[in-house]
């Protein structure tokens, strides 16, 4: 197992994922900021009895949606997660939509950390390709002899009586071929047998 590529994979996956001490910092500030959002409201709206429109939140839901997203916004801080945190921000601004500008501090908080985490992926993408580049320049340490090195060297291509004279000449077959005995005589015919039986 290679450890040492495993080692900065982490490292950068926990410094895309994690909170760093400032987001943290700004992550506890945004949930209570939530929690006295709500509170204000609720208290503005029942001082002065106003009448709901039609489709309008009532003080009491947008109390419990402030107080949820200010408890929110404190687990996933102390979880630690970059994601979670900022999608939590995102539910707040749109749980104080009517106030639009009561919930642009959650949209701001959501947004600055979407992109923090997309730096930090840019920025770790940016070092392993500089580090594929270093690799890659890099020459071998070891590389096989040319055949051509081994012909001049005296290799087993090459001939080591003939070093840089000419072409390679093609040497002879040693091998030992045994001659071919001589054919048989021919058998005499019937004729040439009775002939040597008369003559006798």
């Amino acid at each position: 197992m290679d450890t040492g590529r495993s080692r900065p994979d982490r490292s950068t996956k926990w410094a895309i994922d994690r909170l760093d001490e400032r987001e943290r910092r700004f992550s506890f500030a945004a949930a209570g900021l939530a929690a006295i959002v709500a509170v204000v409201i609720y208290v503005s709206e029942t001082s002065s009895h106003k009448v709901l429109a039609k489709g309008q939140v009532s003080p009491q839901t947008t109390l419990t949606f402030g107080l949820a997203s200010a408890a929110l916004l404190l687990i996933t801080t102390f979880v630690g997660r970059r994601a979670p945190v900022g999608f939590v921000a995102l539910f707040t601004f749109l749980a104080f939509g009517t106030y639009f500008v009561l919930g642009l501090p959650f949209l701001a908080l959501a947004a600055w950390l979407l992109y923090r985490s997309w730096k930090t992926q840019r920025a770790a993408a940016a070092d392993v390709r500089a580090t594929r580049a270093r690799s890659g320049s890099d020459p071998p340490a070891s590389r096989a002899p040319s055949t051509s090195a081994k012909r001049s060297s005296g290799g087993p291509s090459g001939n080591k009586g003939n070093k840089g004279k000419g072409p390679v000449r093609p040497e002879g077959n040693k091998r030992y071929t045994p001659k071919r005995p001589p054919p048989p005589a021919p058998k005499p015919s019937r004729r040439e047998r009775r002939a040597a039986q008369t003559t006798d």
